[in-house]
């Protein structure tokens, strides 16, 4: 049975990932703050499907070890790491940002994906693996007053290129991928509606037209195209 982590389960792309994995027949481990109700249930019900392991992304210390990550591994099969968890805030121009939320903006975007593929990498020594960032349109443009998230995803992508090179003739070997899953009907789409920036008037047309997709369709395609074989 593959083992399948997941940052940020507890709405949106997240919830809908932990959903598509459970649906495939595979075990899932959700990694942050919160979970649902439905979600506790699950890992109560049923242990050896579900697991949840806490910790507060913006907070490194609080992050799993290797050894924690190792325990909650079922006993056979591939083990896989999808880095979900997001924040687009704080938006604004550079100078005028708040500190404490650019500061974490680029641990929960960027350090935090980072110490948990580096814990995770050393919990799967010995197993086939896989790692996917999901990323961000945002990496590849210019978008003003989204510097610290596409700063964060851009840099994030280029971490994943270098961890994908250092593991090109590893055995078992290592699948590493970013995936840019494209606009859809979140509450971080939410929040940029609030915001204010140049191009904010696209991501509201967006909506208004109901151009927006539901996060499991989103969802469903990842896992399609990216844990359909192990």
């Amino acid at each position: 049975m593959r083992t399948v982590f997941v940052t940020g389960v507890s709405r949106g792309l997240g919830a809908a990932l932990f959903e598509q994995v459970i649906a495939a027949g595979d075990r899932v481990v959700g990694i942050g703050r919160r979970f649902t109700g439905a979600q506790d249930d699950l890992a109560l019900q049923e242990p050896a499907r579900v697991a949840l392991l806490t910790a507060n992304l913006s907070d490194p210390s609080t992050l799993p070890t290797p050894d924690q990550l190792r325990a909650v591994f079922a006993p056979e099969g591939e083990v896989v790491l999808i880095h979900n968890a997001g924040q687009v805030t704080p938006v604004g121009p550079v100078g005028a940002l708040p500190a404490d939320e650019l500061a974490a903006s680029i641990t929960v975007n960027l350090t935090a994906p980072m110490l948990l593929t580096n814990a995770f990498l050393a919990a799967a020594a010995g197993r086939t693996a896989r790692v996917l960032l999901i990323s961000s349109g945002a990496a590849g443009r210019t978008i003003e007053n989204w510097s610290a998230y596409s700063a964060a995803k851009r840099g994030g992508e280029f971490f994943m290129e270098i961890l994908a090179a250092e593991n090109a003739h590893r055995e078992p070997p290592l699948t590493v991928a970013s995936v840019n899953p494209g606009v859809m009907d979140t509450d971080m789409q939410a929040a940029l509606r609030d915001a204010e920036f140049p191009a904010k008037d696209r991501y509201v047309g967006l909506h208004e037209r109901g151009e927006l997709p539901d996060p499991g369709t989103v969802a469903e395609r990842i896992i399609r195209e990216h844990l359909t074989s192990e």
